[in-house]
């Protein structure tokens, strides 16, 4: 960036080639200006891209769990809170090719207590049964009027569920039927819980099947 006096321009704000003029605070400023570089990443940059795109993708397919399950996390969005403590459980294999550890991913994050829940499926009646048991109160990190929640995910179509099941403070069955076109063979469940009024979170628990 220049200053200069020029008496044949006068007061000018134009471009000429990679030179920008303008004129503020009673000066003629001429500035130069910045292309944008092609970059060379590493090989480090190569794979946290790799990952980012696969989460990013990942995470739009099944938004609605991310909202629920990332609520009032950090100062960002839901879904860049689901993006950035999910990167670790991304791995990469030839050509960059990313896979996710379903038994680690995280479809909820936060302080609440977890619930206590575990599922089972029928192959007869094609349902799921989420069984779980009721919680004492603890302050500040579990309320029994607590919401819990399971979510089944169907890894092929990138589908997922949400199952309202009872409060933390109530012990019960909840079945819900395998939704059509899903391939049980497939399907991973997780259960997490919130607030009354969905504002905290727990982190959510991969469950075996």
């Amino acid at each position: 960036m220049a200053e200069f006096n020029s008496y044949l321009l006068g007061k000018i704000s134009k471009s000429v080639g990679n030179i920008t003029l303008v004129y503020t605070n009673r000066k003629n400023i001429a500035k130069a200006k910045v292309f944008k570089r092609k970059d060379h990443p590493t090989p480090e940059i190569l794979e946290q891209r790799a990952k980012m795109k696969t989460l990013v993708q990942f995470g739009r397919r099944v938004l609605p769990a991310v909202r629920k399950g990332f609520a009032g996390v950090g100062r960002g969005t839901a879904f860049n809170a689901f993006v950035a403590l999910n990167m670790d459980k991304v791995s990469l294999g030839a050509d960059l090719k990313a896979t996710i550890d379903y038994g680690r991913l995280l479809l909820a994050s936060g302080l609440l207590v977890t619930p206590r829940v575990t599922v089972g499926y029928d192959e007869e009646l094609k349902s799921y049964t989420f069984t779980q048991m009721a919680q004492q109160a603890e302050e500040g990190f579990a309320s029994l009027t607590d919401k819990v929640y399971g979510v089944l995910l169907e890894t092929g179509l990138l589908r997922v569920r949400i199952v309202a099941l009872n409060n933390r403070g109530v012990a019960g069955e909840t079945e819900y039927a395998l939704p059509e076109e899903w391939d049980a063979s497939r399907v991973e469940a997780y259960c997490f819980a919130t607030s009354p009024n969905g504002r905290m979170v727990s982190d959510s628990i991969h469950l075996t099947v």
